[in-house]
């Protein structure tokens, strides 16, 4: 059997970025950490996670977690780590006769070491209260302290495996539930070795939580990233993309370049474009909306330091009327019907083809419409007026802002810096960030992506199921009404943008079909939406 130890909840540091969570529920790579960790056990193993009893799961990591067979076992607030463990198993309707893989559930070791009645040890350079081996017999496995202050000692990582999860129990239980004793019983009883690896990432503590991050970052297909704990080095094979994201670097005017990274220019003596910026340890706020659980009055904090930004940004206008821009003409209609166009082919729809949506909850009522109505009727939706272009994101969405905790600042990276016909430029109609930033608000974009949603379209019927709670009803509601008192755009215009965007992006998402689908059925979501706020 499989058990990851995530019965006790993050440390203090942790908690005051992501709330209340068990370990194994912090982010990572825009999934739950347990996601990656249940894919390390052997084929045809049993998984159990352990959780606080406190602790309450949402519908939609339930439902993942019983898609993937994997048996929660709740356990009691307050249990020592080796009262803990002998809970677990005790709980757990399994013989004790095969053999046990043990994983803290801030933990990944990928690959596992292989072998029998080993404990996975690695060397740090922190100074944190490790469990660390020492070549005292009797007192093998000891709690740190400030012993890695003066020398040097393979630490626990927090996995391992046992032949004999019995005689684990006992031992554990016969050194009054002390795990680390207990081990050191049934090293002697049974045997138990160390094993290095080289591939421990810890996500126990701030700064290690951060660091191991990094090392698990995942590459687009376009970019490839460099990380130091320095720096960071952005480079592609779309060579024209990374020199528009470095142009709209270079071009920053002075005040506005409190909201990114420092800039760190162009390394020379590479094949294709790179740019390099200061590495930031902090959380993008995707990964906040999904997958903490903070206070509306954090969000508020955010949402101000995001308005300011666009308020800034629409402070510096274009300078001269022959610099490119981009108009929301360009960028939404003209945009969005060629590539739905492009996601018509793929799927061998035609766009005047009525689809029965309802809408969600229990008294959801049907809307028949179809892709063109959708596109029509948000199309007399937008935004009429013409804006002055000024200084523009392009793509101010989420997983592009970075919050910093300590001092409530936002960091803005990937920026366009480019006309849709590929003219460089940092200059457009600000009204466009204001829409993506929407789209990750509103439109619920990186739930979609994280794989939140139940979506069903089968024939011409589709609906869409996104997760609900007052609290994101709270938020959604600040936004709007804080987005009201700075800028001149009504709910209306801003879900018709919405409706624009999730339809365009359509042919960006044909590698998963069922996200494709989900993003096709938000758009009826917020077409409905559009209505509605339009009587």
């Amino acid at each position: 059997m499989f058990l990851i130890m995530s019965a006790a909840y993050i440390t203090q540091e942790l908690r005051s970025e992501f709330g209340a969570l068990p370990p194994s529920f912090l982010p990572l790579g825009n999934r739950r950490l347990f996601q990656h960790q249940v894919r390390l056990a052997p084929d045809n193993t049993s998984v159990f996670l352990t959780v606080p009893e406190s602790f309450k799961i949402s519908y939609f990591d339930q439902a993942w977690l019983d898609q993937n067979e994997i048996t929660v076992i709740p356990l009691p607030d307050g249990l020592s780590l080796g009262a803990s463990l002998v809970a677990a198993l005790n709980l757990i309707e399994q013989g004790l006769e095969t053999p046990l893989h043990v994983l803290f559930g801030d933990t990944l070791v990928d690959p596992l070491p292989h072998g029998d009645d080993l404990v996975a040890v690695a060397n740090v350079e922190d100074n944190y209260d490790w469990a660390i081996v020492t070549e005292n017999d009797d007192n093998w496995l000891t709690s740190s302290q400030n012993t890695l202050a003066q020398q040097e000692h393979e630490v626990v990582t927090g996995y391992f495996r046992f032949s004999s999860p019995r005689q684990l129990i006992r031992c554990i239980t016969q050194s009054n539930w002390h795990f680390l004793e207990g081990l050191g019983r049934y090293r002697k009883a049974v045997g138990l070795s160390t094993s290095k690896v080289p591939n421990w990432l810890d996500f126990g503590h701030a700064n290690t939580y951060y660091r191991s991050k990094s090392a698990h970052t995942t590459q687009r297909v376009f970019n490839h990233l460099k990380i130091t704990p320095d720096w960071i080095e952005k480079s592609g094979n779309h060579g024209d993309k990374i020199e528009a994201e470095a142009n709209w670097f270079e071009s920053l005017p002075p005040m506005v370049r409190r909201f990114t990274p420092q800039y760190l220019g162009r390394p020379e003596n590479t094949e294709s474009g790179a740019y390099r910026l200061e590495y930031l340890h902090h959380t993008a706020l995707n990964e906040l909306f999904v997958f903490a659980d903070v206070p509306a009055l954090l969000w508020k904090k955010i949402f101000k330091e995001c308005l300011n930004f666009l308020t800034t940004c629409a402070s510096n206008p274009k300078p001269g009327k022959d610099t490119p821009s981009s108009d929301l003409n360009t960028l939404f209609t003209v945009k969005t019907e060629t590539r739905l166009r492009t996601f018509c082919e793929d799927r061998g729809l035609s766009a005047d083809n009525l689809f029965t949506y309802r809408t969600q909850g229990s008294g959801g009522r049907e809307r028949k419409l179809s892709i063109n109505d959708l596109v029509r009727g948000s199309h007399a939706n937008l935004p009429k007026h013409d804006v002055h272009a000024t200084l523009i994101h392009g793509d101010f969405c989420f997983s592009n802002i970075l919050y910093e905790f300590r001092t409530n600042r936002i960091k803005v990276i990937d920026p366009r810096g480019m006309t849709p016909d590929g003219a460089i430029s940092a200059y457009g109609d600000i009204r466009y960030d204001l829409a993506k930033l929407s789209h990750s608000i509103l439109g619920m974009y990186d739930w979609i992506i994280a794989g939140y949603h139940n979506t069903c379209l089968s024939g011409n019927d589709i609906s869409l199921t996104l997760p609900e709670s007052a609290k994101h009803h709270d938020v959604q509601q600040l936004f709007l009404e804080m987005l009201d008192s700075r800028f001149s755009i009504t709910p209306s215009e801003l879900y018709a943008m919405q409706v624009q965007l999730f339809l365009s992006m359509l042919p960006l998402h044909s590698d998963d079909p069922h996200r494709q689908n989900a993003i096709l059925a938000n758009a009826f979501r917020l077409y409905d939406l559009m209505e509605r706020h339009s009587q």
